[in-house]
């Protein structure tokens, strides 16, 4: 939604808004327990407060957030019928930390350092600093894995297309520059 934010389900089951602010809210599967997470000048790491559904501080602005939550929930829950899997909602939870749309690509960054680029064509990368890992999911749904060090070396063409896109992606979104219209690889085709 342009107007309020980014809204997201993640394969935990647990629903997610990065609100045009930068705040960010995400509420567990079952729904009962929400964080609410700001950054406020200056500081260099998060805010996260959590709550309960049924008990959080009657705030404007958080009130707001939360129906704003609720109604992403109902739907992208009513939009993706999909199984999602019973992970727990531990204070170790994941949520977008960083955005960024692009031409071809949405990219995630995500808290766990895990970065998820899901392109129009339905491809999707995903990269994990901490196993070293780089996964392709093709245009078919087919998974394969690459070492990080190697992958733009690799012998797969279209993953290393797109791999190379998403390093040009995520130097922008890291530095908090914009993309330059053309100054990307424009032909992943």
């Amino acid at each position: 939604s342009t107007k309020y934010g980014l809204g997201y389900l993640l394969s935990d089951g647990s629903t997610g808004v990065y609100f045009n602010d930068s705040t960010k809210i995400i509420v567990e599967k079952g729904g009962e327990r929400f964080q609410y997470i700001e950054k406020k000048t200056g500081d260099k790491v998060d805010t996260v407060k959590e709550y309960k559904i049924a008990g959080y501080p009657q705030e404007r602005e958080l009130m707001k957030k939360v129906t704003l939550l609720q109604h992403f929930r109902n739907y992208l829950y009513n939009e993706n019928k999909q199984e999602t899997d019973n992970g727990k909602f531990e204070p170790g939870y994941v949520y977008v930390k960083k955005w960024m749309k692009t031409k071809h690509a949405i990219m995630f960054r995500l808290s766990n350092k895990i970065v998820q680029v899901n392109f129009t064509d339905k491809s999707e990368i995903i990269l994990s600093s901490e196993q070293k890992l780089v996964t392709y999911i093709d245009l078919k749904g087919q998974r394969s894995e690459y070492p990080l060090a190697t992958a733009l070396d690799s012998k797969n063409t279209e993953m290393a297309k797109r791999l190379k896109y998403t390093k040009e992606i995520l130097t922008h979104m890291l530095n908090g520059t914009t993309v330059p219209q053309g100054q990307l690889n424009e032909d992943l085709n």
